[in-house]
């Protein structure tokens, strides 16, 4: 499988912390609460071991799926435990909710974070590779870790980013993943090693 280096990878997490920030300046407006995103860490998997780790601790999951097309191709994700969606749902319609009327509007709700964080991060990566990309709409799935990603193709690879939101006195942890074939992952690189030569040696990665 195919490795990042070092400078490659800490380039791509920092430009996914940059549109995760964005992100989460977005929700802090839309909930009236401060929001913070961040990406700590990059790795990538086979789609079957990626299923495993998914699995390990959470036996459902909730996954925000957008599919995306432009220099490189696939489906990005936004994963997080179930267990932990009432939080995401209050977060974005209001702690004072009655609790029979979350169900009503939990998809929506779900599918809305789902698409700002996905969209702001293939807009970073718009904007920083100077490329085109075209998203589908957030489709919300729910279910164990193969039901959510089986829309996907064995062959293909995962980039899995740690994502972790902080609120003010919660701690929820999730993933964004983006699942490409190895040719969509190589222009990826090819992508990443023209930003690098581009900014330089007054680069801070």
């Amino acid at each position: 499988m195919r490795e990042f280096t070092p400078l490659q990878q800490d380039a791509i997490c920092e430009i996914f912390n940059i549109s995760v920030g964005q992100a989460a300046a977005t929700m802090s407006q839309m909930v009236g609460e401060e929001v913070l995103l961040s990406v700590p860490n990059i790795q990538f998997y086979t789609l079957e071991n990626a299923c495993e780790l998914l699995s390990k601790s959470n036996l459902r999951i909730c996954g925000v799926q957008q599919d995306f097309d432009g220099c490189f191709n696939g489906h990005a994700f936004l994963i997080f435990p179930e267990n932990r969606s009432l939080e995401l749902v209050r977060l974005m319609i209001g702690k004072n909710m009655p609790i029979e009327y979350l169900s009503e509007l939990e998809q929506d709700a779900l599918a809305e974070v789902g698409n700002i964080i996905l969209n702001a991060c293939l807009a970073s990566l718009s904007e920083v590779f100077q490329q085109q990309f075209h998203c589908g709409l957030p489709i919300l799935h729910i279910g164990s870790s193969q039901e959510v990603l089986q829309r996907c193709q064995p062959e293909q690879l995962v980039m899995l980013l740690h994502i972790q939101f902080t609120l003010a006195d919660r701690k929820i942890e999730g993933y964004v993943i983006f699942i490409m074939n190895s040719d969509s992952l190589d222009l990826l690189v090819y992508e990443i090693e023209k930003f690098l030569s581009g900014i330089g040696p007054q680069a801070s990665y």
